[in-house]
């Protein structure tokens, strides 16, 4: 549905990072920017809540977990980093509140946070057959402001 192809001298519209897309990255030979430019889009962002996620995943979490979550914030550093947004919730409500507020993508492995986003007429990339899918055209700043 996507597309791969870009206008010429525009910044396309950043893309969020969310928790499980990165510990699908490091659990799996997916690399993740590559797979984002090749859609398009290069403006890559992890919030700090997803971060804190992560930390407390590599401090808590089993095994695996704390393997992979250790591993995603090494991917994460290679990204830019945004602060939290003014609202309480869990990180996935910070994700959706960006991604409405500002009109970013969200980028997600997780079945329910692309439920919703797509329950609110939100742009979302996902996983299938290890690429991501864009259900979104790819979007500009300048054509992002006008939505």
């Amino acid at each position: 549905m996507g597309t791969s192809s870009r206008l010429k001298g525009e910044e396309t519209v950043p893309v969020l990072l969310d928790t499980n897309i990165l510990i699908y990255s490091a659990s799996e030979p997916f690399e993740i920017r590559s797979q984002l430019e090749r859609l398009g889009f290069k403006n890559i962002i992890v919030t700090e809540g997803v971060k804190r996620e992560l930390e407390r995943l590599a401090q808590v979490g089993r095994t695996k977990e704390k393997k992979f979550a250790k591993l995603s914030l090494e991917i994460a550093k290679k990204f830019g980093t945004m602060p939290d947004p003014p609202i309480a919730g869990s990180v996935d409500d910070q994700l959706v509140y960006i991604s409405k507020q500002h009109g970013y993508i969200v980028a997600t492995s997780d079945a329910s946070l692309r439920r919703r986003l797509k329950r609110e007429g939100l742009p979302v990339i996902y996983i299938k057959n290890r690429r991501l899918i864009s259900e979104c055209d790819l979007i500009t700043k300048t054509t992002a402001s006008k939505v």
